[in-house]
């Protein structure tokens, strides 16, 4: 493997804090952040974050350090963020509807010394006395009535972290094209750690995934420019906080002189309300899933709803896209741009396709984002032959440089194929794609999400596009079910009707419509119905809860159903 390194196309060389300084200063009264009445301005923001700063460095400084913010997203989350990068620390989102094992697991794996708060610490919190006196950690108040001074005019040199630069007797930074004066980060700071952000590992345990200043600074120029985000943008904040789309939301809008709207909590996930919401906040670009986008068509599309004039731009990343959610998407809303994002945490994405057609079954996942390559390639690390499906692999040098905490050791992904060299890094995202004639990587997919039943081997993806494609079906989910031996016994397939009293809202039609797609490899499937799919904090569906329910359904061995298995246990109708 012999190809040349991967170059960025666009990278302006400073780190987002920054950039969200300048506009501070060419545009200090425009609206940075919707939210506490009339919202909140970019100078405003900016003092919120020096006092950020300010708390941590009186608080013993966190250069180089993780600093774990809980706050929902707002005003409040945007100065912390900025101020903990300003003071320069790493970031640590945690999501604050979860208090339980994730959130613990993710604050023992990392061990910030600070949390920081909206607000005075709540009595009574679990989390927050367990943070305390197991880890030893502080709790801070980074709210605005915290007492905390913020100066009257931004400190610039806490802003940029050149503080320490001018201590030591260096030149501080450069002059833009427009003449405004930035105290730029040297360049190996660009190279120190932004964020960590978690995912699921295999192991059933979050993986912490950072990402340096360098990185998700290439990826906003390119992502801000792609997507027109700037000036008169209004930018809505979807994804939970914890997940780096929620990062990507934040800071697109930030960096670009835009306005970023967080969407209530108590909004976020019902769709009828959101649609309203984007409309009277004349949102221009929202970021979802593929599954929670199709309840937001539903919405849109109901007798009587309007759809949100000011949207611009609908970006689908997380699941797969299917061709008939992409088709009645581009019907019903034919001025919004419609694109499908794909690629891992560890990469922060990978590739895009803009859908401006009549898509088939699989929509693609397109193209490498600029300073990104995607190598298809067979069992034994050889380049596939245009068309034939192998395993995908992002190369480039914004790959994360590796796992924290725990999973430091786990380079298994990261291995880069015989013959590479150069400085780009590979991850082996697990995925299963092909390089189409026109070019045009689709996606294929898991490796984990294959599985064989009675011999015959299958991808949990095509039965559930089948199953979608019917008409009575508005969603679905399908997952193994284990058997003896570790074998997979069959398939159980949850689904959500589109009208659960129609006559073809049942498991005889369903199965029908497999066998019409697999013929005689129809696999045994179990059908439930559901009216809701239950879905993780970033939005995507929860495969771990029903694999559970799919285990047990009925919890026959006496064991009391968790939480959420009773809430799904009183939904549902199954037949074999």
């Amino acid at each position: 493997m012999t190809a040349s390194p991967v170059t960025a196309a666009v990278f302006t060389g400073r780190p987002v804090h920054e950039l969200v300084r300048r506009h501070a200063r060419a545009t200090p009264d425009a609206v940075a952040v919707t939210g506490e009445g009339r919202g909140v301005s970019y100078r405003d923001l900016l003092r919120r974050a020096d006092a950020v700063a300010g708390v941590l460095r009186a608080a013993g400084g966190v250069r180089g350090l993780p600093v774990a913010v809980r706050m929902d997203p707002g005003p409040g989350l945007a100065a912390a963020a900025l101020g903990v990068l300003a003071a320069g620390g790493h970031l640590l989102c945690l999501d604050t509807s979860e208090a339980g094992g994730r959130s613990r697991a993710v604050l023992a794996d990392l061990r910030p010394a600070f949390l920081l708060l909206d607000g005075a610490a709540p009595a009574g919190d679990d989390l927050l006395a367990w943070y305390r006196d197991a880890l030893g950690g502080t709790v801070l108040d980074a709210g605005p009535a915290s007492g905390a001074a913020a100066p009257p005019e931004p400190d610039r040199d806490a802003w940029t972290g050149a503080d320490a630069d001018h201590a030591a007797g260096k030149t501080p930074g450069t002059t833009d094209a427009a003449g405004d004066h930035l105290d730029g980060w040297a360049d190996d700071r660009l190279d120190e750690w932004m964020y960590v952000a978690y995912t699921s590992g295999s192991t059933g345990r979050p993986k912490g995934i950072p990402q340096t200043h360098r990185g998700f600074a290439q990826f906003m120029d390119w992502f801000t420019a792609e997507f027109r985000i700037g000036p008169g943008a209004r930018v809505a904040q979807w994804a939970a906080p914890g997940y780096d789309a929620s990062l990507v939301e934040m800071f697109a809008p930030l960096v670009s002189g835009a306005t970023l709207c967080p969407v209530p909590a108590k909004l976020r996930a019902n769709p009828e309300r959101l649609a309203a919401w984007l409309a009277a906040e004349r949102v221009t670009h929202l970021q979802t899933v593929p599954s929670f986008a199709r309840r937001l068509l539903e919405a849109v599309t109901a007798p009587g709803a309007r759809p949100p004039a000011g949207l611009g731009c609908l970006l689908l990343a997380g699941e797969a896209l299917t061709g008939e959610l992409a088709d009645g998407v581009r019907a019903a809303l034919p001025a919004v741009r419609l694109v499908n994002l794909y690629g891992p945490t560890e990469s922060i994405l990978a590739a895009w396709h803009e859908v401006t057609g009549t898509e088939g079954g699989r929509v693609p996942i397109g193209r490498p984002i600029p300073g990104r390559d995607i190598l298809v390639l067979d069992g034994q690390d050889r380049p596939c032959p245009e068309g034939a499906v192998g395993d995908l692999v992002v190369r480039s040098p914004y790959v994360t440089p590796g796992y924290v905490g725990a999973a430091a050791g786990d380079l298994s992904a990261f291995r880069p194929p015989p013959g590479a060299h150069g400085p780009d890094r590979f991850y082996r995202i697990g995925d299963r794609g092909r390089r189409a004639e026109d070019g045009l990587l689709e996606f294929h997919g898991r490796r984990d999400h294959q599985v064989k039943v009675n011999g015959v081997r299958l991808e949990l993806g095509d039965v559930e596009s089948a199953l979608a494609a019917h008409g009575s079906v508005a969603e679905c989910a399908v997952v193994a079910v284990p058997g003896r031996h570790r074998q997979v016994a069959g398939l159980a397939a949850y689904i959500v009707p589109r009208d659960p009293a129609a006559g073809d809202a049942v498991p005889a039609t369903w199965r029908a419509a497999l066998r019409r797609w697999f013929g005689r490899a129809t696999p045994p499937v179990t059908f439930t119905v559901v009216a809701r799919l239950p879905r993780t904090a970033g939005g995507k569906v929860d495969r771990d809860t029903l694999r559970r329910l799919a285990a047990a359904p009925d919890t026959p061995d006496g064991t009391t159903p968790t939480p959420r298995s009773k809430q799904y246990a009183g939904m549902r109708s199954q037949e074999s």
